[in-house]
């Protein structure tokens, strides 16, 4: 379906239209000037839906304004303290001031320490000293040099572990405090009244200063009566030392990024440590934002007092179920509500469960007989507390466990119960099933806890008919931090003062007793494992029965009439299959036989079904409620075999979706109703897909070693303190290099106990992959599935023993929940998706925004779910051109994911590569190299090198590098993309082919124009091959291969005839969309490059990169997993890969759109006319998008930047960018193609004797007296190219 054009606006009413404007204002920049209090004024960039809420979180951003932290708002018409909620736009003028408020408690003044302390953090907490000290060369990425095959060491220097947490280390500059400590007892002086405490500060020149917190502010001991309202502005007054150290540090917070995404604020959430606590012998000290000494949230989440343990959880889930949800308005209200029950009932239960495992540890201890009287999977503790009933069990030591239900069904009831409810899900299915919805699961230090609600629903629903709960605080931020309920281990040695690591202390016999536990373990489980026979039972999970209703809804709409032999007409309904023909024949009985069965299963169904769920079942038009439960079963496993896995993988082979790890498809595959224990067969038939396949490979075994080390855990039974030891000899079991693989006993019989264990539980017959593993990537999962906290260290993989007692820092538990989020959000951030895909950006924009305001309203502007809204409504608002507001949302987004999802999160990934690939386009290039760096850092570690989503960040680098000057490390990026995608994805593939177009336009900047042309021919032979000769990309492919082949005739005519080399104006430009080639091509010599030379240099296309991503489960909101796309030939390249495929045009831009349809994946392109605009002007940082002195002309008719959005079914999404026009809001026309106006001769600037693409044959020789290309690719930076006489084949 075309976009929405002046041809088509009679096809919808314009009473519908204005409603819908009515109803949906479209996001805009807001400048809000603040005046702080120093009579200064401070200049954010917001954007129209912030509220009060927001602009605080924009002046803690600030470097002016972020250590300030107890004040309220004023405006001149809204008055004083202004409440959060209110909304930015209403206030006119949109200037506001900064009124500081005395510190009436006590805890506002620990906050103001606590801000100071986390600001200074970047400077001494995220740094390891032995990073630096430490010349071994450790290799990382996995100990089997059959893996290192890819040339990109020179280029890239493979990432260490020991560098994780220097993004976020300042370490250059002097940290303005040293030390910070409170003082208490006899040292501290004499309190008057309005004290709170004492503070003795060590600042960067050594010396003491003691400062007195009190309610007017802080003051020095002795000078009472000079107080200052902030630590900073006092310690500034009294220290010229610490206020110059601090203006270095907030300097070097601008020069890190001028936008925002300070490095402070974090949190212990993800599975390295920061080195600030491996590097100390000391006990944990927790990050500022968590600590407890300083008010902090303590790893946040609700109930840790108790206050919420008696609640009628089992009559507010009742009711919960009962509330009204018919109209919008209804289920805002009601996804509220189920939203902030469930959340605080997932905190209350978390910490109950974590305290009740505690408890039974302590008492397991105490004991001196050990726990030999309480067997394996016996229930060691049971206890209620109001309606939350825990029960705690041991895990069984061993690998043959199966876990047990947490419901009071066998596996068989609970299939059909899910089957029967994913056949009838709504948009409440979530909220109606409070059996699922009060459950939860928690894995801990070899414990299982399971919490359930139970209570008396009548007692407590006594006058209850609603739910009072109040908002989430600050904005759902700082939700539960699991990390936070961590056990920290023993470690039996610290690190030396020098802070290098020092030699192993442990005791090695100790290592090897417990290695003989996991031979003795594995040994076990392989016996077991040789007389285990394949179980029948096929679990079935109520997302699978939902996908499966939407299937047949599709396909079973059209009944075909099919000729009978017998005079009659047989109806056959579509979809089911040929796995369903047995269905047709059984009904091939007497009238009689027939109704009598019916109605016996009708009325089995509606036994089993409520009258609502049984009416949508009957009318959902697929003839499912006829059938009886086991037929339905029979069913849903021919779905499952024939339609949904082949499926799942053709949209991997399609790069609909990219997983980039465990995490990312085990989202895809959950979302679909896929079982994990399928990955298999996911593997083989992702065959001619390496990447998949490996990635599928890499998870089966990561759960296989998971099964293995919750086994050693659980058999630790006497004491905790040789924790660690175990886990260390399981990780080198596991992990370590044991001579060559197969050749000593040890990795024989681990080799032995994968190929049996992956063989029984997903059906895999291993080979030799596991001298292919990245085994960083098994480790991150690994510690991911069981809760394992590591010490961030370049461990060696080559060793037999990589690991030490004293790198495993610590147990947390994992948790098992549903999700609850708000439902039309998800519907509407699905459909701004499907919008974005067909070119619909005015309804794409509608409904981002309406589902940003629907996350906002039911889970806060700040919380985890929310972040996605963010994310997809930036990558919607970058395809309309609005670059500067795109950042600001992504912005947001990354903030979000950092803080509450992890540093390595899927989610936080992507946010780095879109941010990166918005900051270039607003020619922020430096910066933008600096977070497309991260995503490839952390891409490393979870995909590797081969993987679709590195290639494109590779393309995502070089053009970035190629923006700074370093054309020929671009080159070699490219180069490298190329290899990896015609590996990966095969020499025919479109992104293959966007690959050579990049590399033939990064060497035209070279001026190599004869290996361009070479380059060039396999684009536009691919794209003809794949998509035909009419398809836009491929005249796209033609336009620039004439324009290269004109340009090589002319050098090589050149340097016959011995004239001054030909114009290379065009090559400095870069890209050039179709329009502006033709133009310079076109044009008389005389006027080359009056019309181009003061267009924006054109840089090769970016995509951002996520990896999706997934978030976090059942929510739609995408995800995806990361960004991916498919960029048009205009901008380049085909960027990564993700689900959905749109292009982008810039704001003010004519468009026209064309489907094209390869194989079941149809792309829109879109085609965008040159349009003068004139965009607004901005200020500081933003205003520098643009060179200075550029004028109208130069803005008008920029190339523009196309993006790809990948919609990952699971909530994540991906993104994949290229350039666009830069003007600032896209009007879409049907009727105007680039393409087309060049033979209308309506372009600009082009004269009357326009040269038409056309296709050149392919056998053009233009590329034989060339350079090698891999002499041009390997050349070292600064190296002049030459070209050879000698005729040279090209070799990719």
């Amino acid at each position: 379906m075309a976009p929405r054009s002046s041809k088509g606006k009679s096809n919808r009413g314009k009473g519908e239209k204005k409603k819908r404007e009515e109803k949906v204002l479209v996001p805009s920049l807001v400048e809000i000037t603040v005046t702080t209090p120093y009579e200064t004024q401070v200049i954010l960039k917001g954007v129209s839906t912030d509220k009060i809420i927001d602009v605080k979180r924009l002046l803690a951003s600030h470097a002016d304004t972020c250590h300030l932290t107890n004040y309220s708002l004023s405006h001149q018409v809204k008055g004083h303290r202004l409440s959060d909620n209110i909304q930015v736009v209403t206030l006119k003028p949109c200037v506001l001031r900064m009124i500081p408020q005395d510190y009436v408690e006590e805890s506002q003044a620990l906050t103001q320490v606590r801000r100071v302390l986390d600001i200074v953090a970047c400077t001494t907490r995220f740094f390891s000293a032995a990073s630096k000290s430490s010349s071994k060369p450790v290799a990382v990425g996995n100990g089997n040099s059959a893996a290192e095959g890819l040339d990109m060491v020179a280029i890239h220097p493979t990432p260490k572990l020991s560098h994780f947490y220097e993004f976020f280390s300042i370490p250059n500059v002097s940290p303005p405090i040293l030390q910070l400590k409170k003082v208490d007892g006899e040292e501290a002086g004499q309190r008057r009244d309005g004290d709170y405490f004492e503070l003795k500060v060590k600042i960067c020149n050594g010396k003491v200063i003691h400062v007195v917190a009190s309610v007017k502010g802080f003051f020095a001991v002795g000078k009472q009566f000079s107080h200052n309202h902030s630590i900073v502005d006092l310690l500034q007054n009294v220290s010229n030392a610490f206020a110059k150290a601090y203006e270095s540090l907030m300097k070097a917070f601008t020069d890190r990024n001028k936008f925002g995404n300070l490095p402070y604020g974090l949190r212990t959430n993800t599975w390295l440590v920061p080195p600030s606590v491996s590097d100390s012998s000391s006990t944990f000290s927790p990050l500022p934002t968590e600590d407890e000494n300083w008010g902090g949230n303590g790893g946040g989440g609700l109930g840790r007092n108790g206050e919420d343990d008696l609640r009628h959880w089992a009559a507010e889930f009742s009711v919960l179920a009962t509330l009204q949800c018919k109209t919008e308005e209804e289920r805002v209200i009601r996804d509220k509500k189920a939203f902030l029950l469930h959340n605080l009932f997932i905190d209350v239960s978390v910490r109950r469960a974590v305290g009740a495992i505690s408890k039974v540890i302590g008492g397991t201890n105490q004991r001196t007989s050990g726990t030999s009287d309480f067997p394996a999977g016996s229930i060691l503790l049971e206890d209620r507390v109001g309606d939350l009933y825990v029960t705690v069990k041991r895990d069984v030591a061993g690998l043959d466990q199966n876990l047990e239900s947490s419901f009071p069904l066998s596996s068989k009831e609970l299939s059909e119960r899910n089957l029967l409810k994913g056949i009838t899900a709504d948009e409440s299915v979530i909220v109606h099933d409070t059996m699922a919805l009060s459950t939860v699961i928690v894995r801990h230090c070899g414990y299982t806890a399971v919490i359930n609600v139970k209570g008396e629903v009548k007692k407590g629903m006594t006058g209850l008919r609603d739910i009072v709960i109040d908002d989430l605080p600050d904005g759902g931020a700082n939700a539960l931090n699991l990390n936070s309920l961590r056990v920290q281990l023993q470690r039996s040695h610290s690190v030396g003062k020098s802070g290098r690591n020092q030699p192993p202390q442990f005791d090695s016999d100790d290592l090897e007793s417990f290695r003989s536990v996991v031979h003795e373990l594995v040994k076990n489980n392989l016996t077991k494992l040789e007389e285990q026979r394949e179980t029948s039972e096929r679990p079935i999970r109520w997302e699978l029965g939902s996908c499966w209703i939407q299937h047949l809804q599709k396909k079973e709409t059209v009944v075909c009439e099919t000729p009978a032999t017998n005079g009659e007409t047989e109806l056959s309904v579509k979809g089911l299959g040929t796995q369903f023909k047995v269905l047709k024949i059984k009904n091939k009985k007497s009238d009689g036989e027939a109704d009598l069965e019916q109605k016996n299963i009708d009325h089995e169904l509606k036994e089993l079904l409520s009258e609502e769920a049984f009416s949508r079942l009957k009318e959902s038009g697929t003839g499912l409620h006829l059938k009886s439960k086991e037929e339905l079963t029979k069913m849903v496993y021919g779905y499952y075999d024939e339609i949904a896995l082949p499926r799942l993988v053709a949209d991997f082979g399609s790069l609909e979706l990219s997983p980039v790890d465990g995490r990312t498809i085990t989202d895809f595959m959950h979302i679909r109703g896929l079982q994990m224990r399928s990955l298999g067969h996911v593997a083989k038939l992702a065959e001619d897909l390496p990447h998949i396949q490996s990635l599928c490979i890499h998870e089966m075994i990561t759960r296989a070693f998971k099964h293995l080390l919750r086994a050693v855990i659980a058999s630790i039974n006497k004491n905790m303190a040789e924790l660690p030891v175990a886990i260390a000899a399981s990780l080198n079991f596991m992990l370590g290099l044991h001579g060559l693989e197969g050749s000593d006993e040890e990795s024989c019989l681990r080799l032995q106990w994968l190929q049996k264990f992956l063989s029984i539980k997903f059906g895999w017959i291993q080979k030799d992959e596991f001298k292919h593993l990245n085994k960083v990537s098994i480790l991150r999962g690994l510690c991911q599935k069981v809760g394992l906290e590591l010490v961030p260290r370049d461990y060696d993989f080559y060793s037999p023993n990589p690991f030490k007692s004293s790198d495993v820092f610590g147990l947390i538990p994992v948790c098992k929940h549903v999700l609850c989020v708000s439902s039309d959000g998800r519907t509407l951030l699905e459909s701004s998706k499907l919008a974005l895909d067909k070119g619909k950006l005015d309804d794409a924009v509608n409904y981002g925004t309406k589902a940003l305001a629907k996350m906002i309203a039911v889970c806060g502007p700040y919380h985890k779910n929310t972040a996605c809204a963010y994310s997809l409504l930036a990558v919607v608002l970058y395809h309309t051109g609005d670059f500067n507001q795109a950042t600001i949302y992504q912005q947001k987004a990354l903030d979000i994911n950092e803080r509450e999802l992890g540093l390595d999160h899927p989610d936080t990934m992507k946010s780095y590569g879109d941010l990166s690939v918005f900051y270039y386009r607003l020619q922020h290039i430096e910066l933008a190299l600096k977070y497309v760096n991260r995503a490839l850092f952390l891409l490393h570690f979870t995909c590797g090198l081969s993987h679709p989503n590195t290639a494109a960040t590779y393309i995502n680098v070089a053009m970035m590098e190629e923006g700074v000057g370093n054309v020929h490390l671009a080159l070699r990026y490219l180069h490298e993309a190329l290899k990896c995608n015609k590996r990966l994805l095969g020499a025919d593939h479109i992104q293959t082919a966007a690959s050579y177009h990049a590399i033939a336009v990064a060497l035209s900047l070279m001026e190599a124009y004869s290996l361009s042309v070479h380059h060039e021919q396999t684009t536009l032979q691919i794209l003809t091959k794949k998509l035909g000769s009419d398809d836009l990309r491929t005249q796209d492919a033609a336009a620039w291969l004439e324009y290269f082949e004109s340009r090589a005739i002319e050098q090589q005519e050149a340097a016959r005839n011995g004239i001054p080399k030909a114009d290379a104006s065009i090559a400095s430009k870069g890209h050039l969309s179709v329009e502006d080639l033709m133009d310079y091509i076109s044009s008389d010599p005389d006027t080359k490059g009056s019309g181009v030379v003061h267009r924006k240099q054109r840089r090769l296309t970016v995509f951002p990169v996520n990896d999706n991503v997934a978030s976090s489960s059942d929510d739609a909101t995408y995800s995806a997993a990361s960004q991916h796309g498919m960029a048009t030939w205009n901008d380049v390249v085909e960027t990564n890969v993700t689900k959905s495929r749109i292009e982008v045009n810039d704001s003010n831009a004519v468009v026209d759109e064309v489907n094209i349809e390869t194989d079941d994946t149809e792309v829109h392109r879109l085609n965008v006319d040159n349009q003068t605009v004139e965009e607004s002007a901005l200020d500081e940082g933003w205003q520098e998008a643009y060179s200075k002195g550029a004028g109208k002309k130069f803005r008008q008719r920029q190339p523009y930047q196309r993006v790809w959005l990948n919609r990952n079914l699971n909530g994540r999404q991906d993104v994949h960018q290229q350039q666009y026009k830069s003007s600032p809001r896209p009007s879409l026309s049907k009727s105007s193609s680039s393409l087309r106006a060049l033979k209308n001769g309506e372009i600009d600037d082009v004269s009357t004797n326009t040269v038409k693409p056309q296709l050149k044959s392919p056998g053009t020789t233009l590329a034989s007296k060339s350079l090698s290309y891999k002499e041009v690719a390997l050349a070292p930076p600064g190296s002049q190219v030459h070209r050879l006489e000698k005729k040279e084949s090209l070799m990719l």
